[in-house]
């Protein structure tokens, strides 16, 4: 299971902490990627301005729609406040803030207003809290793209940003009820074992108390403390053993004499990732969710007498929640689709549900209103303002909801260049819950103008994090150059419920890479490509499994397979397990995922499941990107792969993007990475069919990609269409000078809340932070 190492590559741009050294210059001296001014366009980012266009042979795609169409993401409403915060995107990305209109209407997001003149492309920013009472915005912030998570105030009268805590890092923090009191989960050290406390912190002095530290044997983690409604008790999340497993709702009251934490749940039942709701049911009962029973269901602990109550067993996981007047709403999906419910939170009973297409998240609820929002394939992002009204005897509550936020169809149309197609895939082994063989969820992404050469088509595999009802703008793009994405969920994916999401546990690079052989083998017949025009790509744990599926040794894990993809694209990637473990400030997601370093057996699998350990088996163009200040996975892992291969004549190109982090963010720098990747992949599938390859059968069938920009004189790539001042990315190329792709959560208008704690686990539903 991933445990959101990060977000998909369509969503994958900007982040980064501490470097621990690593964030130093590349290994070879780099070179300016090629640059020119936009046709018709002028430097600059956001709204109303012109991101360029881009070509892929003489299809040309304008950017602008795309990037700055919609230039708005990571919506934070306040409804108790009356406040939407969000960013807009451009070169720089600002935040603002937008007064809730009392009356139903459409939310103008072009009258907001800028709250300062922070550039939060060049930091990581995730989540935030509204204190009206001394005109602040307390922010889960770092100062520099790398991941060094602090706590900082924003004045909204002067604009003024202040780091309140000087921390290694930050887990969550959240108020009391009464907002004048903030508890926090504060990290010491910049490698594992690290010391972690419950601090609280008083908002009028900005002085802070600690109260408790974690031990081995419980480790506090990521979460959001929850105040009890007296103040005097705070709930958070441990994991037994740093396991990420078996994570713990936990409780301290802040007036014992000597503070100790309390485990509420059972700690031998496997549990990842519980969440509370904000507010409290009767002032005794806490609300929340936790996949005891394999799926994420709701819970409630009364604090008189200790009782937990399962009160839903949905078969969907509850992504999520927030308590209001009426209820519980929340939502309950797969990729394949969401369900509203309104729940009883006494009895569990379900009051009232809609299914909707996409992917519904529940954005902020308080007293009887709830925001919530749609996505999927072809909706970029719609905000709904319900409100929930109690029902009459006898009758569930009603529901009169009214769209708030939606891109002008016109907008939509254009941007909207997919045609999704939902499939199921078979893979090689057997379901145990039906008997027959596995099937894998999957979007098929098909371009609704095709090219009309079949030589030009190529087909993109997303490596990890596939299958997400939602729009990307990554692939729309792709498929506005003509270009087809088959996104499937492999095994260890979110979605499934936990039996799926833990198959690649201690297993991290066996067989979830060998699901995307069958994906590819799939791919060939149901698109009549040939291997050379099957590519894969992906970022973070993605990057990790292109390199991976690139350079697989067939005889893993038993499976003899493998497939001979004809590229790859790898963003922030790591390379080599063990030098990860031993630099990332996630380690527990390592020990989860592949094993645990000290134990001989493990780190043997560790190291003969590493890219790095299999350069030789690179054949195939790559491109690998990666932001120099990224903590989570460290820069480090990028360059020793470029260089092992180049160092072996291997067709590898590296892209580095200075003061960026775990995603790329600003948008000069996206528009250069679309460019980069249309020559990258224009010279592919020029190269397609140049030369047989031995099947992994043995039989010689499907062509071979040639080494794109190989010493014997491939073109270079074309100038980049970039509307910036900002540096450009520093490619490190390789004998086969490929560029990058642009990976992940675009300025496009990719308009999904990004998860507030990112790396914890599943990704957080922004309705129950608190």
């Amino acid at each position: 299971m991933s445990r959101a190492l990060i977000r998909p590559f369509s969503a994958l741009l900007g982040s980064c902490a501490l470097s621990l050294g690593l964030a130093c210059a590349p290994p070879n001296a780099a070179k300016p990627y090629p640059s020119a001014a936009p046709p018709g366009g002028d430097a600059g980012g956001g709204a109303g301005v012109s991101a360029g266009s881009v070509r892929y042979f003489d299809r040309t795609v304008d950017l602008e729609p795309f990037l700055v169409g919609f230039p708005y993401q990571d919506f934070t409403p306040s409804l108790e406040t009356g406040t939407l915060f969000f960013l807009e995107t451009g070169d720089q990305y600002t935040l603002r803030a937008l007064d809730i209109p009392a009356e139903a209407q459409r939310f103008d997001l072009t009258s907001a207003r800028a709250l300062s003149d922070v550039d939060w492309s060049q930091r990581s920013l995730w989540g935030l809290e509204h204190q009206p009472s001394r005109n602040l915005l307390w922010l889960h912030a770092d100062a520099r793209n790398d991941e060094q998570m602090n706590l900082w105030t924003l004045d909204l009268g002067t604009g003024v940003l202040a780091q309140v805590t000087q921390h290694d890092y930050v887990y969550g923090f959240g108020f009391d009820e009464r907002r004048e009191r903030i508890a926090y989960l504060p990290r010491a050290g910049t490698k594992a074992p690290y010391r972690s406390c419950l601090n609280v912190l008083d908002t009028a002095t900005l002085q802070s108390r600690e109260i408790v530290c974690d031990t081995p044997e419980l480790t506090f983690t990521w979460s959001h403390p929850r105040f009890s409604p007296e103040g005097d008790e705070v709930f958070f999340s441990a994991q037994v053993e740093g396991d990420r497993n078996r994570v713990q709702l936990v409780s301290v009251k802040l007036q014992d004499a000597r503070p100790r934490v309390r485990v509420i749940t059972d700690p031998k039942v496997s549990r990842s990732s519980p969440r509370t709701l904000k507010g409290w049911l009767d002032g005794d009962t806490l609300l929340f969710t936790a996949n005891d029973d394999g799926y994420a269901n709701l819970y409630s602990y009364a604090r008189k007498g200790g009782a937990i109550r399962q009160l839903t067993r949905f078969k969907e996981d509850i992504t999520s929640a927030a308590l209001v007047d009426a209820g519980v709403f929340a939502v309950h999906r797969t990729p394949r689709g969401s369900t509203l419910v309104i729940v009883d939170p006494r009895t569990g009973k379900v009051l009232g549900e809609v299914k909707r297409p996409g992917t519904a998240d529940v954005l902020d609820g308080h007293k009887g209103q709830v925001l919530w929002s749609q996505r999927a394939p072809d909706v970029v992002f719609e905000a709904n303002l319900a409100d929930v009204e109690p029902g009459a005897p006898g009758q569930g509550p009603g529901l009169k909801n009214r769209t708030v936020i939606a891109l002008p169809p016109a907008l939509e149309q254009q941007i909207v260049a997919c045609q999704a197609e939902t499939v199921t895939i078979p893979t090689f082994d057997r379901d145990p819950a039906t008997g027959r063989i596995r099937e894998l969820h999957a979007f098929v992404l098909h371009p609704r103008r095709p090219l009309d050469d079949p030589s030009r088509r190529l087909a993109i595999l997303t490596a990890f994090y596939g299958g997400n009802n939602q729009y990307s703008t990554f692939n729309n793009v792709m498929c506005a150059a003509g270009l087809t994405v088959v996104s499937a969920s492999v095994r260890g994916s979110a979605g499934f419920g936990k039996e799926f999401y833990g198959l690649n546990d201690k297993d991290l690079g066996g067989d979830e890479i060998v699901d995307l052989f069958y994906v590819a083998r799939w791919a060939e017949k149901k698109l009549g490509l040939t291997s050379a025009q099957i590519g894969v790509q992906g970022g973070s744990h993605g990057g990790f499994a292109t390199m991976r599926a690139m350079t697989f040794p067939p005889e893993t894990g038993g499976r003899n397979d493998s497939y001979p993809f004809g590229f790859g694209m790898s963003h922030a990637g790591f390379s080599d397990i063990k030098t990860f473990y031993d630099a990332t400030n996630i380690p527990d997601w390592v020990v989860l995922e592949s094993g645990d370093p000290g134990k001989p057996a493990e780190l043997a699998r560790m190291k003969d499941r590493s890219p790095l350990t299999h350069v030789a088996r690179l054949n195939a163009p790559l491109l690998v990107t990666h932001g120099e200040n990224d903590w989570r996975v460290p820069v480090a892992e990028s360059r020793q792969f470029v260089e092992a291969a180049k160092a072996l004549g291997r067709p590898v190109t590296y892209v580095e993007f200075p003061g960026q982090g775990h995603r790329i963010e600003g948008l000069a720098r996206v528009v250069e990475l679309y460019q980069a990747s249309f020559d990258f992949l224009s010279r592919v599938a020029r190269a397609a069919g140049a030369r047989p390859v031995e099947s992994p059968s043995g039989q010689v069938s499907q062509p071979a990609p040639r080494a794109v920009t190989s010493p014997s004189g491939q073109p270079a790539p074309r100038p980049v269409t970039s509307p910036s001042g900002q540096p450009a990315a520093r490619p490190v190329t390789s004998p086969s000078g490929q560029p990058a792709p642009r990976p992940v959560t675009s300025p496009s208008g990719q308009p999904a809340p990004r998860p507030v704690t990112s790396p914890s686990g599943q990704p957080a539903p922004r309705a129950v932070t608190s």
